[in-house]
């Protein structure tokens, strides 16, 4: 049997609280009882989860084997106090519906995250694989590093349907994120590897110090960084695989067509970097 856990906000504690306990896989072993006693922090104070939410669950036909694999979390009335909503997440799938706060998918390795609002700063922030979706706006450093770190998202699929911050995917080092908005100053800085669309607007110092890696574009920026030069041939296999990799995800990406090749530019040159910026019209 797959199981669904069903938190349903009743009670704001009028502080913030860290939901990183609340994953699928582990609470499908437990009993309601279990669950609502589960003590979550919350700064200098804390809290149970029977204070804050209504606990219940029901079960389905699994469609595997494994006893908990399909087990599913849903948060009803998510509210942006709960900060690290599906935190080092490893697999099931967390459904929040409403806005979540900061450090959403932090450190997630695997499993589907859906957060039907908005979420705060630092989503998917050092995510290493899984699949994290955001109907609405992120805040600041999605997908990026924690102050003093050196790696940001190193595996998985991040898409944001809104906007997105400032410091988008900084030190990326792999992965794709995917923004159907724009994005704020500094997207894509640092970015070491991996694969970021933007079908909005971009801020100010886009692709600072970036040394490899794909930030893909649905339109020409008013200003192209002076350390980035245009040119390149030949990437017609790559940019079909690409393509095809994008099919299934958010538009306009997903609408692209292999015959219709972009203009591609490279750089940033004064980190000797060999990334590229593809500009798909």
């Amino acid at each position: 049997m797959s199981l669904r856990i069903t938190l349903r906000v009743k009670t704001p504690p009028g502080f913030r609280v860290d939901a990183s306990a609340l994953l699928p896989v582990p609470l499908a072993t437990m009993t309601v009882a279990e669950i609502e006693r589960i003590v979550l922090p919350a700064g200098n104070d804390r809290c149970v989860v029977g204070d804050v939410f209504g606990v219940s669950r029901s079960a389905a036909p699994a469609a595997s084997q494994a006893p908990h694999a399909d087990a599913t979390l849903v948060i009803e009335n998510a509210e942006p106090w709960l900060d690290r909503v599906g935190a080092r997440m490893t697999d099931g799938h967390l459904v929040a519906h409403g806005s979540t706060g900061d450090y959403s998918g932090f450190q997630m390795a695997g499993g589907a995250l859906r957060i039907d609002g908005n979420a705060g700063h630092f989503t998917a922030c050092e995510m290493r694989g899984g699949r994290l979706t955001v109907t609405g706006h992120s805040g600041d450093f999605a997908a990026g590093a924690l102050v003093g770190d050196m790696e940001g998202m190193t595996g998985g699929t991040l898409t944001i349907h809104g906007n997105a911050g400032a410091r988008l995917a900084d030190r990326m080092r792999r992965g794709v994120v995917l923004v159907g908005g724009n994005a704020g100053e500094f997207a894509a800085s640092r970015l070491v590897a991996g694969t970021i669309g933007v079908a909005g607007q971009l801020g100010a110092h886009y692709a600072y110090g970036m040394r490899r890696g794909t930030l893909l574009l649905t339109q020409r920026p008013a200003r192209l960084p002076p350390t980035f030069t245009e040119g390149g041939r030949g990437f017609d296999v790559f940019w079909t695989l690409l393509v095809r990799s994008l099919a299934d995800e958010i538009a306009p990406f997903s609408q692209w067509h292999a015959a219709s090749l972009p203009i591609r530019f490279t750089g940033d040159l004064a980190v000797d970097g060999r990334g590229e910026i593809l500009v798909v019209s």
